[in-house]
């Protein structure tokens, strides 16, 4: 039994899924590189930065709620659910080891939109029997901000994963802009991406690019 109501779709009012990492925009601040994807149309960031203590965390996560409400764009916390609380945050993003879901969403009172990492399909039915609205699936292609996480899985696995689980499938992992079109042909409901758009010279219109290609897949 699944531990929501069928998630509306429709709420997940993006396909282009942001991944942060401070470290790869820097010297520009994290805040001022959000700031710029905002104001090129993206909806939708998870604040990851994994290596922070809580103190640390919620100082960035703080401002980037009320950067991300103004521009009506969702911000997803990683794992802390304590700080998405605090915050008023929109949604959580829960790690594949992730123990339970169903708990997360019964603890929580159904308030977040959660989504959850996974890597085989096994993992993805598992965290829709859980409750979870949508998944990112990875590693789709060799990534370089994610060398640990074993060989690719590609396109095949990628549609096998779209036609079993009823919920959004967000492919993640090497996912240029020009790739953005056969993720989405495979039944990717939308792709997730870091190191695409968190470069300091051109991240900007990086994601101007991969709005325009999920837009140009929708107009299909």
């Amino acid at each position: 039994m699944t531990a929501t109501t069928p998630f509306p779709t429709h709420a997940l009012c993006f396909k282009l899924y942001v991944i942060t990492d401070r470290q790869l925009c820097a010297p520009r601040t994290l805040y001022d590189t959000i700031h710029d994807l905002l104001d090129a149309g993206v909806s939708a960031v998870q604040l990851r930065e994994k290596d922070l203590i809580d103190a640390e965390y919620i100082k960035l996560a703080e401002p980037l709620c009320k950067l991300c409400h103004s521009y009506s764009a969702q911000l997803f916390i990683n794992s802390r659910i304590k700080i998405a609380t605090e915050i008023g945050a929109d949604g959580l993003h829960l790690p594949g080891n992730f123990a339970s879901v169903q708990k997360v969403v019964e603890e929580t009172n159904h308030r977040f939109i959660i989504g959850s990492s996974v890597h085989t399909l096994t993992e993805a039915k598992q965290r829709e029997t859980e409750g979870a609205h949508f998944i990112t699936y990875s590693p789709i292609y060799s990534t370089l901000s994610k060398p640990g996480y074993g060989p690719t899985v590609g396109l095949e696995a990628l549609q096998k994963v779209t036609e079993v689980v009823n919920m959004p499938v967000f492919a993640l992992g090497g996912i240029t802009p020009e790739r953005v079109l056969e993720c989405l042909d495979a039944g990717a409901y939308g792709v997730a991406v870091m190191s695409g758009v968190m470069s300091p010279g051109n991240g900007a219109q990086q994601a101007k690019v991969y709005l325009r290609q999920c837009r140009e897949a929708e107009s299909r």
